[in-house]
């Protein structure tokens, strides 16, 4: 028998993870506050653009995975997706854009830019309220509405089910959605849709990315959602006793890969985020 999964593209990561995440799974990116998980997701595009580009360098990483990757009569092998991505809550295609320019070497910016396909839902979140009338378009300084009669639950599982099949999508963010009150939703609604795109993305078989602040929503809510995706990936800040804080990854839940994790003692990875290499694992921390 044998499964598929995709990389992250972050060498000193995913050398860890067995080579990549299970196809078809919905990963959670729980966040403090700056702790690196959209610089995580950022590097990940930018190395599997990279790598969709340099077909060798895959081949040779499928043919070691494919040599090393068989478990108990179970093999796995390496794909990347056909597109990525990227759903933006609240934000403008151009602010995300702006930040790898600000934050990484030239070539982040412009790979992202023409390697992702964005889907803006800002129209619809704040079409109900205020910002409405606040929120100019650039050439005409009037607001920009596609003129969607759709929820914002409807309208993003409409393009879910247009791009998610054997690919990669990033939501930006959980956060923002779990706190929208428009369209008479509420967050058990929320849940209810988190639930259903669970058990479809078995059959999408893709990657799914859910960002999410913590500490923002009750802590029941908070648990709520991370019970229910495949995999969380936590990102923390830590007191190293020196000058500065430092940046940390756990993988809290996986299904079918946290077993691997702690076969090897993982405890959890030391991170470090810069603008030539972005996001990467710099210590990895094991139990003794």
């Amino acid at each position: 028998m044998t499964f598929e999964k995709i990389p992250t593209g972050i060498k000193t990561f995913d050398s860890n993870i067995n080579d990549g995440f299970p196809a078809g799974s919905v990963v959670l990116l729980l966040e403090d506050i700056g702790a690196g998980a959209r610089e995580f997701i950022y590097t990940s595009i930018y190395n599997i653009i990279k790598l969709k580009s340099n077909q060798r360098i895959f081949d040779q990483m499928s043919k070691k995975h494919k040599d090393y990757g068989k478990v108990d009569e179970i093999t796995t092998t390496l794909k990347l997706p056909n597109e990525i991505s990227y759903i933006s809550v609240s934000k403008p295609r151009e602010d995300i854009l702006n930040e790898n320019a600000y934050s990484f070497h030239k070539d982040f910016y412009n790979t992202l830019k023409d390697g992702i396909i964005f889907k803006e839902l800002s129209d619809i979140y704040f079409r109900q309220s205020i910002v409405h009338n606040l929120v100019p378009d650039t050439k005409n300084n009037t607001y920009v509405s596609h003129g969607s009669d759709k929820n914002i639950l409807e309208e993003t599982y409409e393009f879910l089910d247009k791009h998610a099949e054997n690919n990669i999508v990033v939501l930006d963010s959980l956060t923002e959605l779990m706190m929208y009150e428009g369209d008479y939703l509420n967050k058990n609604d929320i849940i209810m849709f988190l639930k259903g795109v669970v058990r479809v993305s078995k059959m999408w078989n893709g990657l799914i990315y859910l960002i999410l602040s913590a500490n923002i929503l009750e802590r029941q809510m908070q648990e709520i959602i991370t019970e229910l995706v495949d995999g969380v990936l936590t990102f923390e800040w830590f007191d190293r006793r020196s000058v500065r804080m430092q940046r940390s990854l756990y993988i809290t839940k996986f299904r079918g890969l946290l077993p691997r994790i702690e076969q090897n003692n993982i405890e959890k990875f030391e991170t470090r985020i810069t603008s030539y290499g972005g996001f990467e694992v710099s210590n990895i921390r094991k139990i003794v």
